[in-house]
């Protein structure tokens, strides 16, 4: 197991015209062997890695959202 990934976020910036939040990501190489365990392939380049975190983080923040019970109500 490996305890000494380490996720950065900075930069942080909000566009109130457009309602877009940036931010810069930066992980270490423990977090990037995470990401390689995680999708079982070792030969990504940075942008795959870089994609495949996209993924996760999206992922993450749809479950957290739907296990909080804020489910949106749609009439």
């Amino acid at each position: 197991m490996i305890s000494d990934h380490q996720i950065e976020i900075g930069d942080v910036e909000y566009s109130k015209l457009s309602h877009v939040l940036r931010f810069t990501t930066a992980c270490n190489a423990e977090a990037i062997a995470m990401i390689e365990d995680v999708v079982g392939r070792t030969d990504m380049s940075m942008e795959e890695i870089a994609d495949e975190m996209r993924k996760i983080f999206e992922n993450a923040i749809h479950m957290a959202y739907h296990r909080g019970g804020l489910r949106r109500k749609y009439d």
